[in-house]
């Protein structure tokens, strides 16, 4: 039997050695290129998700200045609830710096906290 060289035996580690870092280096170079697709991926992924949920916000902010709309809180107070417009007597004009022109009626109730003529102090319970 004829014994291998020691340099052959060398060579053939080397060899092996350079083939082992090539496969790591195509490896490694494949493991970041798929984590930068799924990257990709999962920036569009969010982005959809980004705009459908301002779509949503746009929607309920749509939603809700309708439900706040002052004419339809009037007719449903009016239809459902049965209220009415306030009778002259009943309104009291506030922040005003003139006099006001017709004494307040006799049988008027007011808040605890402000008196008829807008005297009164606002912090008193």
């Amino acid at each position: 039997m004829r014994e291998v060289g020691l340099e052959k035996c060398r060579e053939c580690f080397s060899l092996l050695g350079l083939g082992i870092l090539v496969f790591l280096s195509v490896l490694l170079f494949s493991w970041q290129h798929l984590q930068c697709v799924r990257a990709g991926y999962e920036i569009e992924e969010l982005k959809a998700k980004c705009a459908a949920q301002q779509e949503w916000n746009h929607q309920l902010r749509l939603e809700q200045a309708a439900l706040a709309d002052p004419q339809r809180i009037d007719t449903l107070a009016r239809k459902d609830l049965g209220m009415v417009s306030p009778s002259p007597q009943q309104v009291i004009q506030w922040g005003g710096t003139e006099a006001p022109s017709s004494p307040p009626p006799e049988n008027a109730e007011f808040a605890r906290n402000f008196a008829a003529n807008g005297e009164g102090n606002a912090g008193e319970p």
